[in-house]
């Protein structure tokens, strides 16, 4: 190679490095759905509102319109996962030993819509209705509408 050339080439090998764009990289906010095991039935329920009519759609066959959620069945719950990721839904799967903190308990009778409207799971104990709340803030936020936290209440209940 004779020394002429040299320069050449280092100018090139400069003029491509400075050609090379970087491809921007960035954060998506993820959207976190709790996915809440119910014992003994081999299925995850979650609530959640989704924009996209593609996201609905792919998911359609587990929603119950009467219940306003999602029943997952366990086997299916690591695809819809999968899914929901490619969307930026970040699906956390909840024990049903660890559904407490998610838990409030209203008497029945009284008002309670706010709090209805943010659960994925209510039933009737005694004198009271047990709410099973889409995540945490949603049970604080019910608390502050003078629901009880299950951990406070003389309510024994599992999903």
């Amino acid at each position: 190679m004779s020394i002429a050339t040299q320069p050449v080439q280092a100018h090139e090998s400069a003029k491509n490095q400075s050609d090379v764009q970087l491809m921007p990289t960035f954060d998506a906010d993820t959207t976190e759905i709790n996915a809440f095991e119910v014992e003994d039935a081999n299925l995850y329920i979650f609530s959640q509102y989704f924009d996209r009519d593609e996201v609905f759609n792919e998911l359609r066959e587990w929603y119950d319109s009467e219940q306003y959620r999602f029943e997952v069945p366990t086997d299916e719950i690591e695809r819809v996962e999968t899914f929901l990721d490619e969307y930026f839904y970040e699906v956390t799967r909840v024990a049903a030993d660890d559904i407490e903190p998610f838990c409030v308990v209203k008497e029945k009778y009284t008002d309670h819509a706010d709090i209805l409207r943010n659960s994925v799971y209510h039933t009737g104990r005694g004198r009271n209705t047990v709410f099973v709340m889409q995540d945490r803030l949603s049970a604080e936020q019910a608390v502050e509408q003078d629901a009880t936290p299950l951990a406070d209440a003389d309510i024994s209940f599992r999903l």
